[in-house]
């Protein structure tokens, strides 16, 4: 039936929706977006990230040895095959973008960065959950509330971390000192993967406690309720925290580039418009290789509007690089 020959657009759509529009909320965010070429790198990067990230999580999968009490068992579980690669994997492309990039040249870059690693993560392990769950509308929903945000946060977070020691205070402060580098590296890892292991336990927990059917008594249910309190207070906290020091890496950008020239605001056009169309790419692609004829059809559609959007973002950035790069005052940019 035509509504089976949708499902692969669905779940493409519903996993990786809600990563595109918290990747375009954080470009608009900044002052000076940056290169589409570069954040998709990015996310591409954190996309892939998840291969090498899976294969250490099976090899500690079957070389730890648990403890019997699953509240310690589901620590162990967050900590070692959840937190600690999934971090280190995305943390070590973010660190890598922050050393070696050009692009990478104002503080508010870090958290552009960070997040646009943290969300292609994010984007495939979600798309793994939502495919392989029988309630697609409510994994797809909760996963979209909370742990996608979640993993953009974390990248936010590390960074944010990984920015500053970069560039130093909003004036260069310690700028190459060697102890507030390496404390603030630090920090970028450690910080996320604690956050990390806090809300995988609090999963791994009550999912512990529900097979084993504990939840019956009326005193391990409210503890059980503690869990998910405590679940909610550190995903949506860590949300808060990295909006914070996304805000202040905004502020110290300002305060280091105040005279320098900015880029059109219109390009944040031109990101939702490319975002909406590399969406809509992806699910044309689903729809293509669903078999049915209508599917096929509207998979034809979708890739021509995708096709149109791609080529005129691509002539108006071609535009906008043109005039920017022009050394005379006083010009006017185009809208989009």
């Amino acid at each position: 039936m035509f509504a089976s020959d949708l499902a692969p657009g669905l779940v493409t759509a519903c996993a990786i929706a809600p990563a595109l529009l918290l990747l375009w909320l954080v470009v608009a965010a900044d002052s000076r977006p940056e290169p589409p070429r570069v954040v998709w790198m990015c996310v591409a990067l954190g996309a892939v990230s998840v291969l090498p990230a899976a294969v250490v999580e099976f090899w500690l999968l079957h070389h730890i040895a648990f403890a019997g009490n699953p509240l310690f068992a589901a620590g162990e579980n967050a900590l070692w095959i959840a937190a600690l690669p999934e971090e280190t994997a995305k943390i070590a492309i973010i660190a890598a973008v922050a050393l070696h990039s050009r692009e990478f040249d104002e503080p508010m870059d870090g958290v552009v960065y960070g997040t646009a690693v943290g969300l292609g993560f994010a984007a495939v392990e979600n798309f793994l959950y939502v495919r392989g769950s029988p309630q697609l509308v409510v994994v797809a929903g909760i996963r979209a509330i909370m742990s996608v945000p979640f993993h953009g946060a974390l990248g936010a977070v590390a960074g944010a971390y990984i920015a500053s020691a970069r560039f130093g205070g909003a004036l260069g402060a310690h700028k190459g000192y060697g102890w507030p580098r390496t404390r603030l590296f630090g920090l970028a890892w450690l910080i996320p993967v604690v956050l990390h292991g806090l809300f995988d336990w609090c999963v791994f927990s009550v999912a512990a406690l529900a097979r084993q059917k504990a939840a019956a008594s009326a005193s391990t249910g409210g503890f059980v309720l503690l869990i998910l309190l405590a679940w909610f207070v550190v995903g949506f906290g860590s949300i808060a925290f990295a909006v914070r020091l996304a805000w202040r890496m905004a502020r110290r950008q300002r305060a280091a580039l105040g005279t320098r020239r900015l880029p059109p605001m219109h390009w944040r056009a031109i990101w939702a418009r490319s975002l909406f169309g590399l969406g809509l790419s992806v699910v044309a692609v689903a729809l293509l290789i669903s078999g049915d004829s209508i599917a096929k059809l509207s998979g034809l559609v979708a890739g021509a509007i995708a096709i149109a959007l791609s080529a005129h973002c691509a002539k108006y950035l071609n535009t906008v690089a043109q005039i920017t790069h022009r050394p005379l005052a006083g010009e006017r940019i185009i809208s989009p």
